[in-house]
């Protein structure tokens, strides 16, 4: 169902699937895509308050419950990074925040569903205080993906201002890396 969703290096969603986009509030990408699709099924979940078209949730994405196998798709866009870290309006604190995140979101994906998620990166995991958690290679793995396996990325190379397939040319000079992964299309007992 989603072969193509890497391919032209955009993300590309058949007919009136239902996606999720975790953490709504900062930029508003419901608005827009309902615009230009309005047969997708959008929900939102945000701690924070936000007008929205489709569905919003006002509440933690640790604690709500989806049910499992409910979505085709989840969106992250700059928001994994800052799950659990309490910097917006005091949401909850979690150390583990983005990880148990992902796994909920894994649960959540239906078989040979797909999760996109851009974050910052560097040359080491590190987090900055309550603003942000930054990623490498090895972090970007353990943390985000998880047990989903990656079909596609991108590099955002400050020396080189595109987006770019593949590895980066340089982990000292890129910011942001963004990832699709898929749910494997098996179903299993504990998923």
């Amino acid at each position: 169902m989603f072969a193509d969703v890497y391919a032209t290096g955009a993300l590309v969603f058949p007919p009136g699937v239902h996606v999720l986009e975790v953490g709504c509030s900062e930029a508003d990408w419901m608005t827009p895509m309902l615009a230009e699709r309005p047969d997708l099924q959008l929900t939102g979940i945000d701690w924070r308050r936000c007008p929205r078209p489709g569905t919003v949730i006002h509440g933690d994405v640790l604690s709500h419950d989806f049910p499992l196998a409910s979505f085709d798709a989840v969106v992250g866009i700059s928001s994994f990074e800052h799950i659990g870290l309490g910097h917006y309006s005091g949401d909850p604190l979690n150390e583990d925040g983005d990880v148990q995140c992902l796994r909920r979101v894994a649960a959540w994906l239906k078989p040979g569903g797909w999760v996109y998620g851009d974050v910052p990166y560097g040359p080491a995991y590190h987090v900055h205080g309550t603003e942000y958690r930054a990623y490498d290679e090895a972090a970007l793995q353990a943390r985000l993906v998880g047990d989903l396996t990656v079909v596609g990325r991108w590099y955002w190379d400050q020396s080189r201002p595109s987006l770019r397939v593949g590895t980066p040319p340089n982990p000292h000079t890129v910011q942001y890396v963004a990832v699709v992964a898929q749910k494997s299309r098996s179903v299993h007992a504990d998923s």
